[in-house]
C-alpha cells in the first residue's frame, strides 16, 4: 500500500502542479528566512510565473530590501529545492 505523501507527490507531478505548490511554501517560511524585523515591514503577496511579489510598508524598507533581494532569493530557493523563485518584485 502506498503512503498518502507518496500518492500526493505522484498526483502533483501528474497534473504538473508540483512547482507552483512548492513555491507556495514561501508564504510559510518567509518569516524564518527574512527574520522578525523584516517580516514586520514586508510580506509575500503572491507568486506568479516564478516571481514573488512582496508588499513593503515604506519606501525606506523597499530600498533596504532592494539591497538584500539576492540574499533573500538565495535563502528562499535553498528551502524550496527545485521549485525556484526567479525574481522578487517589491511593491
Amino acid at each position: 500500500m502506498e503512503s498518502l505523501g507518496s500518492a500526493i507527490a505522484k498526483m502533483l507531478k501528474l497534473y504538473q502542479i508540483e512547482k507552483p505548490v512548492r513555491q507556495n511554501e514561501t508564504f510559510f517560511i518567509w518569516n524564518d528566512v527574512v527574520g522578525e524585523v523584516i517580516a514586520k515591514h514586508a510580506a509575500p503577496e503572491k507568486i506568479a510565473y516564478s516571481k514573488l511579489f512582496v508588499k513593503v510598508d515604506s519606501p525606506a524598507w523597499r530600498n533596504e530590501l532592494n539591497f538584500r533581494k539576492a540574499e533573500i532569493l538565495k535563502q528562499l530557493n535553498s528551502h524550496l529545492g527545485n521549485a525556484q523563485i526567479k525574481e522578487i518584485i517589491l511593491r
